[in-house]
């Protein structure tokens, strides 16, 4: 499998620069060496009626490389759509619809509905937890309404809970999810989901926190003092809702679980950013093809 030496544009073109570059980079990483007929799981294949298409020698169907993965049915050209992923994937401050329509000379719902296919690749695969010392807190995207304060119950913000990892001087991994409300049962499924027993768990004195305490023997509760304790989260935090603002102009509770998805994907991967697009065009083709319809 071809790697990027470096994340330029240039670079990029000159790897994928036409569609027949882009089906043998999927060919290669779809099958490989090894194939298995989706029909009748015959390994044997013979070339099928178009470039890198494989054909069963047994049953005879014909499989291009796009099929069976979210590049399936892409109708503005796969060379096209390869750069939108390297777009989502490397623009420092994010790409949304508006800009990649602008730049790929499609409608922007066709922007956004392929997007949406990419967030899909970015979700988490929940198989690495977070360890050794982690912070844990909440916060609200929205406008706050008059009289409001606090951990309000209003309909207007959309309620966050976040998990990052503390390594010395500097923040970790991390991740972060859309929740009800601050009950002990919402908070409790960013650490089912995403963070080790065995971690040294810190949080806010909230009381929504003491049940977990049970599940997760090394827990400390302390006090925010007005988030001087959790410098460095509150400074991800942050740094969340400007990328949020920059990018999205408008995000609903349905939406905001894959911008989170998407926003940590990148995140967790700073140290690893001549990877990133490689990752991610390998997520593509590994995951299911969805229909535009299914997606909200």
């Amino acid at each position: 499998m071809k790697v990027l030496k470096s994340l330029s544009r240039k670079s990029f073109r000159e790897q994928f620069g036409t569609s027949e570059q882009c089906l043998a980079y999927l060919s290669d990483v779809k099958w490989g060496s090894f194939y298995n007929c989706k029909k009748c799981k015959n390994d044997k294949y013979c070339l099928g009626k178009s470039p890198y298409n494989r054909r069963c020698s047994k049953c005879g169907y014909d499989e291009s490389p796009t099929a069976n993965t979210l590049f399936h049915k892409v109708k503005f050209g796969i060379e096209n759509a390869f750069e939108m992923v390297y777009d989502i994937s490397t623009s420092k401050k994010g790409a949304n619809s508006v800009w990649l329509a602008e730049r790929h000379g499609v409608k922007q719902m066709t922007a956004w509905l392929f997007r949406r296919k990419v967030q899909q690749a970015m979700k988490s695969s929940n198989n690495f937890s977070l360890e050794n010392e982690v912070h844990v807190d909440e916060f609200e995207i929205g406008t706050p309404q008059k009289g409001e304060q606090g951990r309000s119950k209003s309909a207007h913000k959309m309620r966050v809970v976040i998990a990052l990892e503390y390594r010395v001087g500097k923040a970790g991994r991390g991740y972060a999810k859309v929740i009800k409300d601050y009950s002990s049962k919402s908070l409790g499924e960013i650490f089912e989901m995403h963070i080790s027993k065995d971690a040294r768990i810190t949080t806010d004195g909230w009381s929504g926190y003491k049940p977990l305490m049970k599940e997760y023997p090394h827990f400390e509760q302390k006090l925010s003092n007005k988030g001087q304790n959790f410098k460095m989260l509150h400074i991800q935090i942050r740094n969340f809702k400007n990328w949020l603002r920059g990018v999205h102009s408008y995000c609903n509770k349905e939406t905001l679980n894959q911008y989170i998805e998407e926003y940590f994907f990148r995140f967790n991967r700073l140290n690893f950013r001549e990877s990133i697009l490689e990752n991610l065009l390998c997520r593509m083709v590994r995951k299911n093809p969805i229909t535009y319809k299914s997606i909200k």
